[in-house]
């Protein structure tokens, strides 16, 4: 049984900011990523994923543009790697890339009477704030840190990701999953119909003619400081846990803790989010 879920200024340390400039930013990232940037608008946000040449994800994010900038939240970790990787195919295009971490920080609020969305996400800029409203929870994207007020109660941050069904790709899954492993599939974070990107025939194929092996699942119970025997939690929740489990039918399965305990492991699908629990 989780805590009510209280809104409030949560510092989100654990995500940077990646910001591709210049007049080819859009056009390039194109061809790098599973959403579709020439859907984006000025005001919607989009989550999005960068593969290897084999389908497998570098990073994922949540995308904006800014003029004819890109500024990307992901993992904090992993924006130096997605420089690195990305400056291999950029050398041809007038754009830049930038790791504006130390000059933009993110916080996040609670909201517990909505429910959650999927992509794209509706954005509000307020005096130099960028606030995205992903339904249950929003971010708020600052060029000053706010220390007022502001809470490390990451635990709460992560109740509501898991409610939403959202896991984030980090440095010790970096390159290891496929997009549909994480049930982007089902929450707006791949286009089907945009054209090539790389790695887009592994993840078009894996829609259209593949078995997923390994998929998100979500088990009720307090997964703190435990391991399963077989499985990787991505989201770890004061109730409840997401961990990928290697399940090609669409059914729960039972999963055994170290500790010999079992749970019963539920797929995420199109509906992955739930009420939050009082």
């Amino acid at each position: 049984m989780s805590q009510k879920i209280q809104s409030q200024n949560i510092r989100l340390d654990h995500f940077g900011f990646l910001k591709i400039s210049g007049v080819d930013a859009i056009a390039f990232l194109q061809g790098y990523t599973t959403c579709d940037l020439a859907a984006l608008k000025d005001d919607s946000a989009q989550l999005g994923a960068i593969c290897n040449i084999q389908g497998r994800m570098l990073a994922s994010f949540i995308v904006i543009q800014q003029g004819q900038d890109l500024v990307l939240r992901m993992h904090r970790s992993l924006v130096p790697k997605t420089i690195a990787f990305l400056t291999k195919y950029i050398v041809f295009s007038k754009a830049e890339l930038a790791d504006i971490s130390e000059n933009l920080h993110c916080y996040g609020s609670l909201d517990p009477t909505s429910t959650a969305g999927e992509s794209p996400y509706p954005i509000r800029t307020d005096n130099g704030t960028i606030t995205v409203n992903f339904g249950n929870r929003s971010e708020q994207w600052r060029s000053s840190r706010h220390t007022a007020g502001a809470s490390d109660r990451t635990n709460q941050w992560s109740d509501a990701e898991l409610e939403a069904g959202v896991a984030w790709v980090d440095d010790k899954s970096c390159e290891e999953h496929l997009p549909q492993t994480l049930n982007y599939h089902h929450l707006g974070g791949i286009s089907f119909t945009k054209g090539c990107y790389l790695g887009q025939e592994i993840v078009a194929r894996m829609q259209y003619r593949g078995a997923l092996k390994k998929r998100l699942h979500r088990i009720e119970t307090d997964a703190q400081n435990r391991k399963l025997t077989s499985g990787n939690i991505v989201v770890a929740g004061s109730y409840a846990c997401l961990a990928i489990i290697s399940n090609p039918a669409e059914e729960p399965v039972t999963v055994t803790w170290e500790d010999g305990s079992m749970n019963t492991a539920t797929p995420l699908g199109p509906a992955a989010s739930l009420e939050l629990k009082d």
